[in-house]
């Protein structure tokens, strides 16, 4: 695996021209400010830089350029964490050492002072850059708004499916907060679509029914409640898509948790490829 602290590549293809996907882009992204994770940002030119959260602008970014060959549309760029922090760290690296080599060589006591600061700046290097490379996947989200946008159907994201009003008594909450009713397929699309690190939805038929699946570096894991705390269940692989590694197999791509998390909300039939091993969970409190 590559070492890559400055994000992955992405190559989006779009069927429509520049100037009509930026105008797709604009009016589905939110706002600088707005409250709601997702994706936001601005568009200059070819030029697009999109973040996550109005209030960690040194989280999840992405950093691309549209080109357009008059037929179709393609955005080409990086996505990564905190991709504006570690540029930036790493432009202060040149100008640490030229101050420091500047103050040695006119004699100034206060390069003694200096060097001890850039000794840090140093050690802290690895560090800096092994997490940036080891978090770069929380950028998937927007890497997937702009795959949804852009119209792109091939691997690995799916088509938006066919929209169904799902029945009265399902509820959704995306991280905490309670969807609007009446709930479609496409509202769960859009909530799993911008579903970001450490956020989670949840579809709750009643208090000890739900489903759960929340994301992490660009993978879901799914749990499910079917009854009291000893029906806890979490999905795994089954057959041939299981790995040797255990953990590997409770992680899940948007588009195997939209299969998973479609099926619970519509009553039909889960995956084959998903099997339910039982979770233990401790107790409820009494008192």
């Amino acid at each position: 695996m590559p070492f890559q602290p400055f994000g992955y590549r992405f190559d989006i293809k779009s069927p429509v021209s520049r100037d009509t996907l930026k105008g797709n882009i604009r009016a589905r992204k939110k706002g600088w400010f707005h409250p709601k994770t997702g994706a936001r940002g601005w568009i200059v030119g070819p030029v697009i830089c999109l973040w996550f959260s109005a209030f960690d602008r040194y989280g999840p970014m992405i950093i691309g350029v549209l080109s357009d060959d008059g037929l179709a549309c393609r955005i080409k760029g990086r996505a990564g964490s905190d991709l504006n922090g570690v540029l930036m760290f790493v432009a202060l690296m040149p100008f640490f050492i030229s101050l420091v080599y500047m103050s040695a060589s006119d004699g100034d006591p206060a390069a003694g002072q200096i060097a001890p600061i850039f000794g840090i700046f140093i050690l802290l290097s690895p560090l800096v850059l092994w997490l940036a490379h080891s978090d770069r996947k929380d950028a998937e989200p927007l890497v997937r708004f702009l795959r949804d946008v852009a119209g792109e159907r091939e691997a690995p994201l799916r088509a938006r499916p066919t929209q169904t009003l799902l029945p009265d008594n399902l509820a959704l909450h995306v991280s905490g907060d309670t969807a609007l009713l009446p709930l479609t397929t496409d509202t769960i699309y859009n909530a799993l679509l911008e579903t970001g690190t450490d956020e989670f939805i949840v579809l709750e038929r009643s208090a000890e029914k739900y489903l759960q699946t929340a994301s992490r570096g660009g993978k879901f894991t799914i749990e499910m409640r079917d009854g009291d705390y000893l029906n806890h269940y979490q999905a795994r692989r089954v057959r041939s898509a299981q790995t040797k590694r255990r953990k590997l197999n409770f992680d899940f791509s948007f588009d195997e948790a939209l299969e998973v998390v479609l099926a619970y909300a519509t009553g039909n039939e889960m995956p084959k490829s998903v099997a339910w091993e039982k979770m233990d969970m401790p107790a409820p409190t009494t008192g």
